[in-house]
């Protein structure tokens, strides 16, 4: 707290006459710094300063000075989805609850505003056939058949497939298959195995240290490239997928197998357990066998009778 008021009440710059003037401080980039103090990403922390320096710039005036009806007409005027909604709010709560611990602001102006009631997600995991297809149809181009392997056989999101290094990947003892540091959000790290099958097309990459996942130019895939190339690809074969959708096909095809829910839940690097239930909400096909069992017995029930005579 006492460093972040030091640095707001020590900002000066000359007038060119030896008088020194008080110069109001970027608060938006002293909450970026806090962030990285805290070892946020550095997508986080893009997204973060995209969106503060949006509504600043609508309201025409520093983000701190902004007062709770600024921010409720600012959240009222959004034409977008609930969900980005929900996100924008989030980011701008964050900057404020900052602003509030360290006592640039007395009250904190977004405590009135209301984060949207987001309806219940379903997943959709790319089908089986489809999958077989995509991953046919990328064997030209090896980096691209082995993102959409991390993403449909490990579970691994773009983001943490283009974090991922030569020395994440421990090989297993027995040379069959490995486990891999996978750097998810917000900085959590989880280990997830690399089946056996899937190993043996990593390690062609394995040839050089750093990324694995690099362009031409040398440099790492940033995540919407990447998505942007998986994209184009599922669409150039006529499949209307994305990538995380082969994300979505990891967690439910684990369930099918009988894998545990919390299982699943370290695998993909959710939170909270109730994330995962929401990935496997279609998880019902296990029971569609015996529920259809239970079913054909109506037929039999309700077949007419011959009638009897009457007494």
């Amino acid at each position: 707290m006492t460093s972040v008021m030091n640095m707001t009440n020590n900002v000066y710059s000359s007038d060119g006459a030896g008088v020194n003037q008080t110069v109001n401080p970027d608060y938006i980039e002293l909450h970026l710094a806090n962030l990285r103090l805290h070892n946020a990403s550095l997508t986080r922390i893009k997204h973060r300063l995209d969106n503060l320096q949006r509504l600043q710039a609508k309201l025409g005036k520093p983000l701190i000075e902004a007062t709770a009806d600024d921010l409720a007409t600012w959240q009222i005027s959004l034409r977008i989805a609930p969900s980005s909604v929900a996100t924008y709010t989030a980011h701008v709560r964050a900057f404020f609850h900052w602003a509030q611990i360290n006592e640039l602001v007395r009250v904190d102006p977004t405590i009135h505003l209301v984060t949207p009631k987001l309806k219940r997600r379903m997943p959709r995991p790319i089908p089986e056939r489809d999958l077989s297809a995509a991953l046919t149809t990328s064997r030209h181009d090896h980096q691209l058949f082995c993102v959409l392997l991390l993403a449909g056989y490990c579970g691994l999101r773009c983001g943490e497939i283009t974090r991922v290094t030569r020395s994440d990947v421990r090989e297993d003892e027995n040379g069959k298959g490995a486990y891999l540091i996978v750097h998810g959000k917000g900085g959590h790290e989880r280990i997830i195995r690399i089946a056996p099958d899937i190993y043996a097309e990593i390690r062609l990459l394995m040839h050089r240290p750093g990324r694995l996942f690099i362009s031409k130019n040398g440099k790492a895939y940033t995540p919407n490239r990447l998505t942007q190339i998986a994209s184009a690809h599922l669409k150039s074969i006529g499949l209307p997928y994305t990538l995380h959708t082969l994300r979505h096909r990891f967690a439910t095809r684990l369930a099918d197998l009988g894998a545990d829910v919390r299982d699943v839940q370290a695998a993909l690097g959710h939170a909270h357990l109730s994330t995962t239930t929401l990935y496997l909400a279609s998880n019902s096909r296990r029971s569609t066998s015996s529920v259809d069992k239970l079913g054909r017995g109506l037929t039999a029930m309700v077949r007419r009778q011959p009638p009897r005579d009457r007494i």
